[in-house]
């Protein structure tokens, strides 16, 4: 049984890889893509806001769908989506047939997201659970890290959309080895947990999915499982407001730093993420969460502030190191958080849920910290989302039971 659990989670990880690798290859082109179009860079900004928008809004959806249809189809469904809508916004004509088309791939990416959060969570236990999330996470990073370095290669030799056209391939590939290598991880219900999902009306009809708004209702009623999904909130919001937003235009701007140091910049976050996973991944099979969560929470917050000071680029570098092992040690453990606070009957809702709010974090965050650097220059707002940051992990550590021990 452990040994085909290992097995799942190697593919698992292995589509995460290809998806990201996929998303990264587009990444370092979409600005100038959109451009070709003669629009403003407002509307440029509009590309990530719609993807973000279209992953919130399938998430809770997609966490019903795999309680009712089964991890697997959308597993499946999810690669299956963004490579049609990769391969169709190479095609585009125009400004809004892109917008479309980059929407369909945020439902397709917020499908696949969902179902493989919740399959985690199934071949898991309390001890297991955050080894295979810091895994899973890392598989993540790698995809990440190699996607924007291929994809200005391929663009550089292939033209402006050829990376669309890879990414297309990529998920083509990625839902074939889902769907031969997948299984399904859904326990068949009983006809009395079928039951409970059929409600009667006034009428005496009975009315399949009446308890849907009933069991969402029910998780906002779990405090544990609210706190973790707020630091979540945190860390995605830190993500792309401040670190994939804010930093790179500080650097530009304070800094005076070439597009290359940067990078190298956001570089040195995604390794230090990736080592202190390692570490995380090791210590949460032993170590009790909220031991790792809420100092990888403040050291966050903490080179969130660091970066709010930084006068030359060593100074910023340091501050990205600090980031990046915040982020690595409380991100996987706050997954498994919050995996342990559901039942197993409320993975689908559960998990669906959580990336709804997650995804809410990466859509608000460039707009909302955007907007206070247009008005108050870069501290102001890197230094509040240090504060937020912080204040999130304070309120988790006093208010939030610990889940494992």
């Amino acid at each position: 049984m452990l040994r085909k659990r290992k097995e799942v989670l190697i593919v698992l990880c292995t589509i995460a890889i290809i998806m990201m690798i996929g998303i990264g290859i587009v990444s370092p082109i979409l600005p100038h893509y959109a451009r070709s179009f003669g629009v403003n860079i407002a509307m440029v900004g509009l590309l990530i806001t719609g993807f973000g928008v279209a992953r919130i809004l399938v998430d809770i959806p997609a966490g019903r769908l795999v309680e009712v249809l089964g991890r697997r189809p959308m597993l499946i469904a999810g690669p299956a989506l963004l490579g049609g809508a990769s391969f169709f916004c190479a095609l585009a004509k125009t400004y809004p047939q892109l917008l479309f088309f980059r929407f369909l791939q945020g439902l397709g990416s917020g499908l696949y997201t969902t179902a493989a959060m919740v399959m985690l969570a199934d071949i898991s236990n309390v001890r297991t659970r955050g080894p295979m999330m810091s895994f899973y996470q890392g598989a993540i990073l790698i995809g990440a890290g190699l996607g924007p370095t291929l994809g200005g290669y391929i663009a550089d030799i292939w033209g402006i959309r050829a990376p669309f056209i890879v990414y297309a391939f990529m998920a083509v590939f990625a839902t074939a080895w889902a769907y031969f290598k997948l299984p399904e991880t859904k326990s068949p219900k009983t006809v009395r947990e079928i039951c409970d999902d059929i409600s009667i009306d006034e009428s005496g009809d009975a009315r399949p999915g009446a308890t849907f708004m009933g069991s969402i209702l029910k998780l906002f009623e779990k405090k544990e499982f609210l706190l973790g999904s707020l630091v979540t909130f945190g860390i995605f919001f830190t993500r792309t407001g401040t670190q994939n937003q804010l930093i790179p235009l500080l650097g530009a701007d304070r800094l005076d730093l070439s597009a290359s140091l940067i990078g190298t910049v956001l570089t040195v976050v995604t390794i230090f993420q990736f080592l202190a996973l390692l570490v995380a991944g090791r210590l949460s099979a032993r170590l009790p969460r909220k031991i790792l969560i809420t100092p990888g929470s403040v050291a966050l917050g903490i080179g969130l502030a660091l970066v709010a000071f930084s006068r030359s680029y060593w100074s910023l570098i340091v501050s990205a190191m600090v980031m990046g092992t915040g982020i690595g040690l409380a991100g996987p453990v706050i997954s498994a958080y919050v995996a342990d606070t559901l039942s197993r009957e409320e993975y689908g809702i559960g998990m669906g849920l959580y990336r709804a709010i997650s995804d809410i974090g990466f859509v608000v965050g460039p707009v909302m910290l955007g907007w206070l650097a247009d008005r108050g220059g870069f501290s102001t707002p890197i230094l509040l989302n240090a504060s937020f940051v912080i204040c999130i992990a304070c309120v988790f550590h006093i208010f939030a039971r610990e889940t494992a021990r």
